[in-house]
């Protein structure tokens, strides 16, 4: 085909198929121009808002938007873009007339595919913090100028509005839940120091800090009760020394008295020496024993002495006692007095043998001073055994209180740094919420507002108009081509050598007549396909 047709067969068939070519683009042409400036004019209101960024640095404010601003765009998109605020903006600027017919949907749909954001992103601005995005575009599409210059920027407003909404809606949520999490620590931390607090309080003898003050009490106590026992052991042999003079007297055969006396003091001698268990001590206590049997004193006397033993220990028991009552101890100490009353007559009646006695008194004074003492040191004997044990219960104690407090101290330890952790959270973005509230953080601002545009965005009428008469053009071509191909007609040299399969010699081109020429018959035939008009070829 590429052979058959030339540029040159192209124009002969042009020629002679000239009006098959004409009529369609006369046709067509004023068609399609006519339909062009038929076509309603739309106008475009398109405003820019811009994208700032944080006005303090983020090294001292971190706002709690994390969302990169693409990101948030499309979001606040989406909001905006809803059915029910697409309807509500319709119906606010009376878009879509009731005589249209159009229903909820429809008019969604066009309000949709009307509305266009576009972003305005720079290389350059791309780093950690923001996706590149700086501004955005928002246009609006109507029939009405004014109308998409009222709804574009109704739009604008709309995406700002929203922007600050969502912002510091974020950032207030943020506070209030770091607000809750810091009440629900707060109370966990005042629940654990309580149970710390019940835990030391019903432990409170045995408590780890006091430890060493234990010990050191539990050898002060230890040394008073040795004390207190050699104190005994003292008194009680200087009362059995005294029991011994006051029964023998001064008019009696004192040999037993010397012979105690110096046993007694060799006794001493040996003590500040040796222990209770060398040969020597323990010889000199058996000399002293059998001589205090010779000089025991009568029954009477020792059934005194047991009377006055009872009624002390039962003042000792009475003074242990709580409870008891001043009646009740003073009713004790005078048992106690009487009955070392009694025994002191007794002694004093036997040893003096209804004489006076000088000497006896004295040593009677003197046993009811060293019986009073041996009471005192028994009581402070007593009450160091009580402390003793006493201090000994807590320190075994102690370790194991130790174990149940470093566990609750060791949770509150937790609990409580996480608390400071939620508190120094909150106070972050209680600051990103003043920061949002504030205007300060990431925004949006209208760079240029959506202006009422002066002439229509579409259609581009002198474009359409090329296309219509490079259609019309087109058409004219095709159909001379389609009228050429049904008509067996020989349409050039090239088409001739095909048929012939051998190049002519040469081409004689058609002469017309002076009577055709006239009359314009040639062309005639051209249109009609008469072979008479068609040159001539040798």
């Amino acid at each position: 085909m590429g052979d058959e047709f030339s540029i040159e067969d192209a124009i002969i068939i042009l020629r002679r198929r000239f009006f098959y070519f004409l009529i369609p683009v006369l046709i067509i042409a004023p068609l399609g121009i006519l339909t062009v400036m038929l076509l309603p004019a739309k106008y475009t209101a398109q405003g820019t808002i811009l994208v700032e960024s944080q006005q303090i640095p983020t090294e001292l404010i971190r706002s709690t938007i994390n969302a990169y601003a693409q990101e948030r765009i499309q979001t606040i998109r989406q909001r905006v873009m809803t059915r029910n605020r697409l309807l509500e903006v319709a119906e606010k600027y009376s878009l879509f007339p009731r005589s249209l017919g159009l229903s909820e949907t429809e008019r969604v749909k066009l309000m949709r595919e009307r509305l266009d954001v576009s972003l305005i992103t720079s290389d350059f601005n791309r780093n950690a913090a923001r996706d590149g995005t700086i501004a955005f575009t928002v246009a609006y599409t109507d029939r009405d100028d004014n109308k998409a210059f009222q709804v574009a920027n109704e739009f604008m407003t709309l995406f700002l509005s929203e922007d600050v909404r969502s912002r510091t809606t974020g950032a207030s949520n943020t506070t209030e839940f770091f607000e809750r999490e810091a009440t629900r620590l707060r109370d966990s931390v005042a629940a654990i120091e309580g149970r710390i607090s019940e835990y030391k309080t019903s432990n409170s003898t045995a408590l780890p800090e006091h430890l060493n003050m234990h010990l050191d009490m539990l050898e002060r106590a230890n040394r008073d009760a040795s004390d207190a026992q050699t104190s005994i052991t003292q008194l009680e042999e200087e009362g059995r020394f005294l029991e011994t003079q006051l029964i023998t007297g001064p008019t009696s055969d004192d040999s037993l008295s010397r012979e105690l006396v110096r046993l007694e003091s060799d006794l001493a001698r040996l003590r500040a020496t040796y222990h209770d268990n060398y040969p020597e001590v323990v010889a000199k206590r058996s000399e002293i024993a059998a001589i205090r049997q010779q000089m025991a004193p009568s029954r009477e006397i020792q059934t005194l002495r047991s009377t006055l033993s009872d009624t002390e220990l039962a003042l000792t028991q009475i003074e242990r006692n709580e409870e008891t009552t001043p009646e009740q101890l003073e009713a004790a100490e005078i048992n106690v007095e009487n009955a070392r009353i009694a025994l002191s007559d007794k002694i004093a009646e036997e040893s003096r043998k209804g004489s006076s006695d000088i000497a006896g008194v004295q040593l009677e004074g003197r046993m009811a001073v060293i019986n009073n003492r041996i009471r005192m040191q028994k009581r402070k004997l007593d009450t160091s055994t009580e402390q003793l044990a006493d201090l000994e219960a807590r320190i075994s104690r102690t370790p194991e209180v130790e174990r149940g407090l470093a566990a609750l101290t060791r949770d509150h330890e937790n609990i409580f740094r996480e608390y400071q952790d939620v508190l120094a959270k909150q106070q972050d973005a209680q600051l990103a919420e003043n920061l949002e509230e504030n205007q300060q953080a990431e925004k949006f601002s209208i760079l240029e507002p959506a202006l009422r545009p002066e002439e229509p965005s579409s259609p581009d009428r002198p474009k359409l108009i090329i296309l219509a008469l490079f259609a019309a053009l087109g058409l004219g071509g095709g159909t001379a081509f389609a009228v050429e191909m049904s008509f067996a007609t020989i349409r050039g040299r090239n088409h001739v050598t095909n048929l012939i399969d051998s190049h002519p010699i040469a081409v004689i081109p058609y002469i017309a007549s002076a009577e055709k020429s006239r009359f314009g018959l040639h062309n005639l035939g051209r249109v009609f396909g008469n072979k008479s008009n068609e040159p001539k070829t040798a």
